[in-house]
Order: structure tokens, then sequence, then C-alpha cells
């Protein structure tokens, strides 16, 4: 191979390697940084993200994205683990929240669609303490990248959460949001569904127009997806603490 052309290929070879790196993304959490929080390995938080949401679009087309893990993942609180054959993120309640996702910047109009797996455990009413939930802002990149919480969320940033309800006939209603609280749209629920893996799938743009009728959709933007673990309640004696089987959280053209 001549020299320039073998330089030229050294240099696409490295250019993509770079770019895979990039899109792999870094762990940024509480303790700032990218590094993983102490005592995680830091194949153990990226595993248990990869698995959450393993497509380049939950990652978002910015690859100087980061994932966004809010309070404490250790303790047996999120983990690795199998199911029918599958990998799968084991989340449990617990006394604080836990938010494990990712900051995206992607316009609501190029990736309307989210899908999911979960599968759910015994829980108080009304609703299951998992979930996943969706940012959405008309601007991009409202969220400061130095704030991990969530907790101070800029105005203009109106969250979704996909909830899984104790009644089954609560199926695909609308919890507006007031006063900032964020918008509550159950997805499934019902003693009869729990302990069994179901695949979601559902229309962002229709939730959207539901959750703020006044508010058009051409100029939304999705800022974050993530998986949370909302504080719960400690379990009544004897009772389990609520937990859940989730993966594969992709949003789709």
């Amino acid at each position: 191979m001549a020299p320039r052309r073998r330089h030229a290929a050294v240099r696409m070879v490295v250019a993509a390697a770079v770019m895979s790196a990039l899109l792999t993304g870094c762990v940024t959490g509480p303790h700032g940084g990218e590094r993983p929080a102490p005592g995680q390995p830091a194949s153990d938080i990226q595993n248990i993200m990869a698995t959450l949401g393993p497509s380049p679009l939950f990652a978002g087309l910015d690859p100087g994205d980061r994932w966004l893990i809010v309070g404490d993942p250790l303790g047996g609180r999120a983990r690795m683990a199998m199911d029918e054959g599958l990998p799968v993120v084991h989340l449990s309640a617990g006394p604080d929240d836990l938010i494990l996702g990712r900051r995206i910047d992607q316009h609501l109009l190029a990736a309307p669609f989210l899908t999911w797996n979960w599968k759910m455990s015994p829980h108080a009413p009304p609703y299951h303490p998992i979930r996943v939930i969706v940012g959405f802002a008309d601007t991009s990149r409202p969220l400061d990248p130095k704030d991990v919480t969530l907790r101070r969320l800029p105005d203009g940033v109106r969250v979704l959460e996909l909830v899984w309800n104790d009644k089954a006939l609560r199926r695909g209603t609308m919890d507006m949001p007031k006063d900032g609280a964020p918008a509550r749209y159950t997805v499934r629920g019902g003693e009869e569904a729990l302990g069994k893996r179901w695949q979601e799938g559902i229309d962002l743009i229709s939730l959207h127009d539901t959750a703020w009728p006044g508010l058009s959709t051409s100029h939304t933007r999705i800022v974050f997806v993530a998986a949370r673990a909302a504080a719960a309640p400690p379990a009544r004696p004897g009772a389990s603490v609520p937990a859940a089987l989730i993966s594969d959280i992709r949003l789709l053209r």
C-alpha cells in the first residue's frame, strides 16, 4: 500500500475507534466527573446502563452526551440479572429516588416512539414505584450539564411518567400535570399481569399532545429518558420490597 493511502487508512481506523468509544458513553454520577460511585466497578455501572438503553438513539445523537445517574445505585437497588435467558436490570424501591438514564437532545418529531421491556413485582396501590420517565423542552440542551440531580429542573422542562397501576382498567389513562408535577400515563396494570415480561411501545407525540394540549410539538425536544425507582415507604412486615426487571429502552423513528 502506498504511504499516503496507508496513512489515510490509519486515520480512518483511529477516527472510527474514537467515535465508537464516544457513543458508548461515560458514566456521570452524583460523585462528579466521569467516574463510577466509590466502591462500584465501572464495568458494573456500564453494563447496567447498556442493558437499560442499548440503542444509539437512547444515547442521543450527540456523542458528548453522558449517562445520568441520580441517587446511589449501590446496595443491590440496581443490579444485573438474567430473565428468560435475557440480560435485564433489577431495580428495587427504596427510601430515596434512584434514576438511571441518559441526557438526550433529540427532536421529538424525529424519534417519536419509545419501547422497553419490564416485569413487575407486587406493590402497594396505586402506582408501582418503578417507572420510565421522559423529559421534554422547547429549547436545545436546557439541562445544566453539572446538575445531575434532576431536582432543579429549569422552567419549561416537562416530565412524563410512564407507570404501572394496580388496576388493569386504568390502562391508557393520563393524570394531567398540576403545579409542575409530572404528567402520569398508565401503560399497564393489574394483579394478573404481574410477574410476566411485557414489551411496551408508546407514541410520545400523542401522549405529549394529551398532557400538554396547548403546546405544539413542532419545537419540542426530548432532553432525557430514564428508568426511575421512586422513593417508597418501607415494605410491610413479611412483604417483599417492590421491584421490577427492566431492559431495552429504545427511542425509534
